[in-house]
């Protein structure tokens, strides 16, 4: 007797452009349903409607017609569209568009003819945020064609929220407030990306709690890798610690001098001197606030670089090179992804967050790890004289953010 092939269908407007950190999350889940014998189909948002036969599928563009997500091979040149974004224009978008204006793709999406056909004999269909939008347009099809629905949230949606809207509209918050409702209440599955979010989604609805699960990012596939080369490295006489990507990114609560403040103070009672990489796209404000730190740790023998953005892969295979890892995180739910890429290293960490806060309660299990707290910028152990936190000799790599511990616990909750 022949064999059904399995379908799945993953609903991300954000798939395929160019350095968006969703992608990662999403690439796991299409190597993890493949190996489980399934056929993806992943719908995204596109300069034009298109359909690509994929190794593990099939990919649907739609045509995006607010123009927010353009692939890169059809994009004109900078010359021809020399109008730089809004702020203000981006503010009014958001207030007329709910829960953002994504949501115009992702209601055109689900009722796109092909889209609606891609949906037949599918077990599920998958929808990740942020956007929120994409799980509205998941929902709709869902509805439509009664294919389970489940939700995967990278971030919070009305807890901790990104969207400065939400933070100061309590009318916006009640209007999101009764779509989440919606949507979660008729989703099969709901992943959240730490017990912090999961805790905080259940105390506002405890009726979903048993459908909740928490889905943490993962190491990297060359995980083992990573540590291999740190212990192949070669030792030489300049300390070199890296911080990797950006400080603000989505939430406005992040800003350099959180971190080299109480570095600069860990720094200060050591013998050694060395490099401070920041590794990644630094905006002007960015390097602005970083600006007056570089004197005051050249003053102590330490030089502040600021390279820029490198590929990912480039930035995986530089980071074992290094001798301390350095890690800021000012939100109390959200765990950074790029902590799950320093761990596997081995190396030492220096994390900087707010005490009890998801990322903190990892990582106070990490022998590698110097945990400070944010609030009052302390450090939560001592240390002796002379000695860096790049020193620490012991450290953890637990096996429950590897590639096959996650790809066990996803596969199971999706045949639920």
């Amino acid at each position: 007797m022949r064999q059904t092939i399995k379908k799945a269908v993953l609903f991300a407007p954000f798939w395929g452009q160019q350095n968006h950190v969703g992608n990662n999350r999403l690439d796991r889940f299409v190597r993890w349903l493949v190996e489980e014998g399934y056929r993806i189909v992943m719908i995204r948002a596109g300069s034009a409607d298109a359909i690509h036969d994929e190794s593990w599928g099939q990919q649907i563009t739609v045509r995006d017609r607010l123009g927010l997500y353009r692939d890169t091979e059809l994009r004109e040149p900078a010359a021809a569209n020399p109008r730089k974004p809004n702020k203000w224009r981006r503010a009014l978008a958001y207030w007329l568009f709910n829960p953002d204006p994504t949501v115009v793709w992702a209601r055109s999406a689900a009722s796109h003819p092909t889209v609606v056909a891609a949906m037949a004999g599918a077990q599920f269909i998958l929808s990740s945020s942020p956007p929120e939008s994409a799980h509205v347009g998941a929902w709709i099809l869902s509805r439509k064609t009664s294919v389970p629905h489940i939700v995967d949230m990278r971030d919070g949606w009305l807890d901790e929220p990104l969207k400065p809207l939400l933070r100061s509209s309590a009318l916006r918050r009640w209007q999101e407030r009764r779509l989440e409702r919606r949507i979660l209440h008729d989703a099969k599955g709901i992943q959240v990306t730490s017990e912090v979010w999961s805790d905080l989604l259940c105390r506002r609805y405890p009726h979903l709690a048993s459908k909740v699960q928490v889905l943490t990012n993962g190491y990297p596939e060359n995980a083992q890798t990573l540590r291999a080369e740190a212990e192949a490295g070669v030792d030489t006489a300049k300390t070199v610690l890296v911080h990797a990507g950006r400080f603000t990114g989505s939430r406005l609560t992040q800003y350099p001098a959180l971190l080299l403040e109480p570095l600069l103070r860990d720094l200060a009672d050591t013998s050694k001197t060395g490099v401070v990489r920041l590794i990644g796209a630094l905006t002007k404000e960015e390097l602005a606030q970083i600006a007056p730190f570089e004197p005051r740790f050249k003053a102590i023998g330490w030089q502040i670089e600021t390279p820029g953005a490198v590929p990912r892969a480039v930035l995986l295979a530089q980071l074992p090179k290094s001798d301390g890892l350095l890690l800021l995180s000012a939100s109390y739910a959200a765990l950074p992804s790029k902590l799950f890429e320093y761990i596997p290293t081995g190396l030492p960490i220096f994390v900087v967050t707010e005490k009890d806060s998801a990322t903190w309660k990892i990582c106070e299990s990490l022998p590698q790890a110097t945990l400070v707290d944010v609030a009052s910028n302390t450090a939560n152990s001592a240390r002796n004289a002379n000695t860096g936190f790049y020193d620490k000799i012991r450290f953890s790599v637990p096996d429950d953010y590897s590639e096959h511990e996650l790809s066990l616990r996803f596969n199971a909750f999706v045949k639920l």
